[in-house]
């Protein structure tokens, strides 16, 4: 098999290299950008939670800020998230709006029920109706296109109990009686809150974690490691052939 020339050979080498190189320094700059981030999320995490009892703030608080949400429970109403997982077991997350002292209301995601086809639960069986509770505001997002909502039967008369594969604020607005907030509440888990709601699990708020950036420190040494071996040895390679024409 013939060899390739030596300044084609070398071309490669040095494209090879400099790719690996610019792929270390670009995760290097991802490091450094979620560094920033991740900095700007802990430090609103750590702000005092807003107050979130008598009436829906004059703007929505962003994403990320804890709230200390106070009011009854909507029964009227749950929406099952699908397709939703914990530890391996097939669920759904759970919705339900929670209705404040000025009659507004803010869709709460409680946290994951177990549900065999990843769709079915039955949150209506549930016996609470005030709520106090720790969580954090997410923002939701308008879609080009109605996102389906699907209409399950309810145990209980009068009991609204739908399916969607997410949560759309005008989909939302549409099933939902009275002013509703455009954004939402997720729940953190609370060790004084109950296992169980009338003899049902209740449902199991999934913590909050700021992720860490040392996988892209990683990235950035197995790049950077690359390149060595490349660059070492391609040197090596060349040194060998060069030795054997001496010989």
């Amino acid at each position: 098999m013939p060899r390739l020339p030596a300044v084609l050979r070398t071309l490669l080498i040095v494209a090879a290299t400099a790719t690996c190189i610019r792929l270390g320094v670009w995760q290097l700059a991802r490091l450094h950008e979620k560094r920033v981030l991740h900095a700007a999320e802990r430090a609103l995490l750590a702000e005092p939670p807003l107050d979130l009892a008598a009436a829906l703030p004059a703007a929505p608080p962003p994403a990320g800020r804890r709230v200390r949400a106070r009011g009854r429970w909507d029964r009227t109403v749950h929406v099952l998230l699908s397709g939703r997982t914990h530890l391996g077991a097939a669920g759904v997350s759970l919705v339900t709006p929670l209705r404040l002292a000025s009659g507004e209301a803010v869709l709460v995601e409680r946290g994951w029920l177990a549900a065999a086809d990843a769709r079915i639960a039955h949150p209506e069986r549930f016996p609470d109706s005030t709520a106090d509770l720790l969580g954090v505001a997410e923002s939701t997002t308008r879609t080009p296109h109605a996102v389906a909502w699907v209409r399950l039967a309810a145990e209980s008369a009068g009991v609204a109990l739908w399916s969607a594969r997410a949560l759309e604020p005008d989909s939302a607005a549409a099933r939902i009686r009275g002013p509703l907030a455009t954004w939402l509440v997720r729940a953190l888990p609370d060790p004084r809150a109950p296992h169980e709601l009338g003899g049902e699990a209740a449902p199991i708020p999934e913590p909050l974690e700021v992720p860490d950036e040392a996988m892209h420190l990683s990235y950035a040494i197995q790049w950077f490691a690359f390149a060595a071996v490349i660059g070492i040895g391609s040197i090596a390679l060349a040194a060998r052939e060069a030795r054997a024409k001496r010989g």
